[in-house]
């Protein structure tokens, strides 16, 4: 969904409903080249270095420790053996569950990883490229300060936001980048909303303005094999005409 996008903000405001719970948190190592485009988002590339990025987010922000607690020791999933992760959940694993069970359920919770990182970019960057060729913007400084207040109002300390970023692998850019998305999501529905008064609730306005940009984005959303997800003009392809 478009006004759902945020993984860095929903962390940032401590809103935990997008975020899927694992046993344990880990690192996704996933052998790309480092310069390749692994999706295209019109005129926006999404480099290999940028998926490993997030990737790694993706995963410490899966379930993120306890307030104080230690920071887990990140482990990689290392597609398509998943050996490491294996390697990792076997310890906590009863007698009877089958190295191939345990393969599965690496397998499920990278692909939901990846799932949730490559909606978030590509969403992030349809939004972006929606808002160019509308004319609206944010400034860098209404980004700053939207994200100072956010800062103070969720992490008080400085030591409490330099915690979010150890276990959640965020830099400020990153939660800066989740920020600039919302407000150009609220502010292009807004736009949307003065030229569809005709809907009948706020809902349905949203759910006709997430339909918008669905069909003029995923046609030019191009996507590389094994990055494949819904947002790619790819899936339907892959998936047949049963899709969405």
């Amino acid at each position: 969904m478009i006004t759902s996008v945020l993984i860095a903000g929903l962390v940032l405001t401590s809103c935990g409903g997008f975020a899927r719970r694992t046993a344990s948190t880990a690192t996704v190592t996933d052998p790309v080249n480092k310069a390749a485009v692994v999706v295209q988002v019109g005129a926006s590339p999404i480099t290999g270095a940028m998926y490993d990025h997030w990737m790694a987010i993706g995963a410490a922000t899966v379930e993120m420790p306890a307030p104080g607690g230690p920071v887990p020791k990140p482990v990689a999933y290392e597609p398509p053996t998943f050996s490491a992760c294996v390697a990792h959940t076997h310890a906590s694993a009863t007698k009877s569950t089958t190295t191939a069970q345990l393969k599965a359920k690496c397998k499920k919770t990278y692909e939901g990883i990846q799932s949730r990182i490559l909606d978030f970019l590509i969403t992030g960057y349809w939004l972006r490229g929606e808002a160019a060729e509308q004319h609206a913007s944010v400034s860098q400084a209404e980004v700053r300060k939207k994200f100072e207040e956010e800062r103070r109002a969720n992490y008080s300390t400085a030591a409490s936001f330099r915690r979010l970023q150890e276990v959640s692998r965020q830099t400020v850019p990153d939660l800066t980048f989740a920020v600039e998305t919302r407000m150009l999501s609220a502010k292009l529905l807004e736009k949307f909303t003065k030229t569809h008064s005709h809907e009948k609730s706020d809902q349905a306005t949203i759910a006709a303005f997430n339909r918008s940009i669905r069909s003029k984005w995923v046609p030019r959303t191009d996507c590389a094999p094994t990055y494949v997800v819904p947002d790619c003009k790819q899936y339907r392809a892959a998936k047949g005409p049963a899709s969405r």
